[in-house]
């Protein structure tokens, strides 16, 4: 017995990545609350994710907020170590991230495999000599069965009863299909203790998922912070921004508009805008490629859940029109194809992944279009720095993609209309949704310190505290 609520921090501490929560009841029941993999330090991504900071058996339960990597990705090392408890999530994280593990795993293997191969030592081949010990990936295939063995649905508005000291309760975050916002009630000797934790929010309007619902009645609220002391630069509507960019690329120069967006979220997005383009008699008559296999399997999920999509989307389906087809759309599944769309000498718009132009098909589309004055690069989303996304937005003049140095002659272009995060004053809208007489405190994570210190500067109305990891709170 502890008699006290404990909070520590163990991930998205100062950084966006490795989100990872634990709350300890005054029972000593453990929570964990998302259990993310850690891109901060590419170099050192096997140190940062293979061993766990606490004993993985004294965890009782798990919640996954949603199904994006920097939250999902290290279930399945937590299964391989012993956890076998539930995890609670909504039905369309359950399925996304069955997928994302797999694709997660796939590019672990590959990663290994090629510093792996003989003589491969910092970029240089020497004969006969292998680099470094023969090592693993974090979890197997067996292990994500496993997990998904262990997944428990839970529906969004709807209290359960863990035991006689915790309930449990999601509210929709936005962000993605899916994702939740979790409020849980801890029953101590002073009365009923609510916790808060957002995941990742999504940005109010966004073209098809809800908006954000602010949690009632919280003690305490764990938040993001990604876009902290920064403002969405593109307010335009989305059907009016893309339909700026294939006027002046597609229509004018007969060009190529080359879009890297994330597999799950932001492709969705983008093909739906499309889709009300061409349904409104705004879409060109342009043929739209879209080649990424984990963003065509997570369209089907989409579409499987159109009741947990704003209404708009509700609207639009309702119709009777489905929401990723239309047509001049053509969805590309095997690698050849990508070779030969990307060769096409008449105007196309591709939608391929990933986001941050950082492996996945996009890199070819690229690579055959960098050099082409008539393609129009336009980049979706946030890119880390080091990635050749964040390399092309600042205005490199030259860039390596596959080995080989590029001139970039394409035009590069940023739009934040399909940001799956709230800005500044999206952030300070949901934190003063929450504010209410009982609050104690904030926690500020998943997010760089600069961005966490300008959140913190605009919080009045109650304590906000930006941990660092592993540093542990007390909630009275």
């Amino acid at each position: 017995m502890h008699d006290q609520i404990r909070y520590t921090c163990w991930g998205a501490a100062r950084q966006v990545t490795g989100s990872m929560h634990l709350l300890t009841t005054p029972s000593g029941f453990n929570i964990l609350i998302d259990c993310g993999l850690d891109y901060e330090k590419r170099d050192q991504f096997e140190a940062r994710n293979a061993a766990f900071p606490f004993d993985v058996s004294s965890i009782n339960l798990v919640i996954l907020t949603h199904a994006h990597i920097d939250h999902s990705g290290n279930m399945p090392n937590l299964v391989r170590q012993g956890f076998h408890g539930q995890v609670l999530c909504t039905g369309p994280t359950r399925e996304l991230s069955e997928f994302l593990l797999k694709d997660s795993l796939n590019i672990q293997r590959a990663e290994l495999a090629r510093h792996q191969q003989p003589g491969h030592r910092k970029g240089k081949k020497k004969k006969g000599r292998k680099f470094g010990p023969e090592r693993q990936p974090l979890y197997s295939a067996v292990n994500i069965r496993d997990l998904m063995a262990q997944c428990v649905e839970m529906p969004f508005r709807n209290v359960r009863r863990i035991n006689d000291e915790v309930s449990v309760e999601f509210f929709p975050a936005g962000h993605i299909l899916g994702a939740a916002s979790v409020t849980i009630s801890i029953e101590t000797p002073e009365g009923t203790r609510r916790v808060g934790f957002t995941g990742d929010l999504g940005n109010w309007g966004s073209p098809l998922v809800v908006d954000p619902e602010p949690m009632p009645d919280l003690d305490y609220l764990i938040s993001e912070s990604t876009y902290g002391g920064r403002l969405h630069q593109n307010l335009n509507d989305p059907m009016d921004e893309l339909s700026q960019y294939i006027e002046e690329t597609c229509v004018k120069y007969n060009g190529k508009l080359v879009i890297p967006a994330f597999s799950v979220g932001r492709t969705q997005s983008i093909l739906y805008t499309l889709n009300r383009m061409h349904a409104a008699g705004r879409l060109p008559k342009v043929r739209v490629f879209t080649d990424s296999p984990l963003a065509i399997k997570s369209t089907q999920v989409y579409a499987r859940y159109v009741e947990q999509l704003n209404e708009d989307a509700r609207h639009f389906a309702k119709e009777g029109r489905a929401l990723f087809e239309f047509p001049g759309l053509q969805v590309i599944e095997d690698e050849l194809s990508t070779e030969i769309i990307s060769s096409y000498n008449e105007p196309v718009i591709i939608v391929s992944s990933a986001g941050m132009v950082e492996g996945g098909r996009i890199q070819e589309h690229v690579r055959r279009n960098i050099q082409n004055p008539f393609a129009t690069i336009l980049i979706a989303g946030y890119c880390a720095e080091g990635t050749l996304g964040y390399r092309l937005l600042h205005g490199q003049r030259t860039v390596e993609i596959n080995r080989t140095e590029r001139e970039v002659y394409a035009r590069v272009s940023r739009t934040d209309v399909f940001s799956a995060h709230p800005d500044h004053k999206g952030l300070m809208r949901y934190l003063e949704g929450v504010q209410n007489p009982a609050l104690k405190g904030i926690f500020l994570v998943h997010g760089d310190a600069t961005c966490m210190e300008a959140l913190q500067k605009d919080i009045s109305f109650t304590q906000a505290h930006i941990p660092g990891k592993g540093q542990q709170y007390v909630l009275n």
